[in-house]
């Protein structure tokens, strides 16, 4: 199943294509002001790459943040005209889960995290791997680093741009008594494709009209807690 996947939830843009489990190409390219006009060229250049166009595609991914509130916009605008106009299915992945996906095969906890760019407010949540995918165990955790840390009870590996500082900030809260690891990453494209692909082979996509981005406010975060799970949720 060819999949294009794209996240422009951030200050980087990926794009990705997957072919059931081979990665044809996963690019990212760093933009401060996101344009439909830059992320279609990246999208153009990255099937070029893969040797593909969009005719090939079965099927499209999207990271529906949280994150960049105009860059989210831009992606999720960017997918539904894709799928619309290719007459394809498309599934969209919260950027958290990318993140989590993408720590590989870390053992125990997996803790995403995104900054929220204001007052020292950060998003995440936490997952677990499993059979090959990646489950949230967790409700999505909108607050600042130190309510965090207050939840980190077992090892866990962080995960996300800015990963090596969460796990000193925590680690100055939790103590040594908890392992703590740290992954730099930022969310890529052949994640949010496989990512994708995995909802779609289970008949899972997202209505192209009402697909929208994945929001997350304090006040609301409680209201996402099972929004796009695999699994059911319990509290870390």
């Amino acid at each position: 199943m060819k999949i294009l996947g794209i996240d422009t939830s951030g200050y980087t843009n990926a794009v990705g294509v997957v072919d059931g489990d081979r990665v044809l190409a996963d690019f990212k390219f760093t933009t401060k002001n996101d344009s439909l006009e830059k992320i279609v060229a990246h999208i153009d250049s990255t099937l070029k790459e893969a040797r593909l166009t969009l005719e090939d595609m079965e099927g499209f991914g999207v990271g529906l943040g949280p994150g960049s509130w105009t860059g989210i916009r831009v992606g999720v605008t960017v997918a539904k005209i894709l799928a619309y106009s290719a007459g394809r299915p498309v599934a969209g992945v919260p950027t958290l889960e990318v993140l989590a996906y993408m720590a590989g095969k870390a053992a125990g906890l997996i803790c995403p995290i995104i900054d929220a760019g204001a007052g020292g407010t950060i998003y995440a949540a936490f997952y677990r791997m499993g059979n090959g995918a990646v489950h949230r165990t967790s409700e999505y955790y909108v607050g600042d680093v130190p309510g965090l840390a207050g939840r980190v009870k077992e090892p866990v590996t962080l995960t996300g741009l800015g990963a090596q500082d969460y796990r000193w900030l925590i680690g100055q809260v939790v103590g040594s008594s908890v392992s703590i690891k740290a992954k730099e990453e930022t969310p890529g494209g052949a994640a949010v494709a496989w990512l994708a692909k995995v909802r779609l082979a289970c008949g899972e996509d997202d209505d192209v009209l009402s697909l929208t981005p994945l929001y997350l406010k304090e006040s609301t975060a409680r209201a996402f807690r099972n929004k796009y799970a695999r699994t059911g949720s319990t509290e870390n």
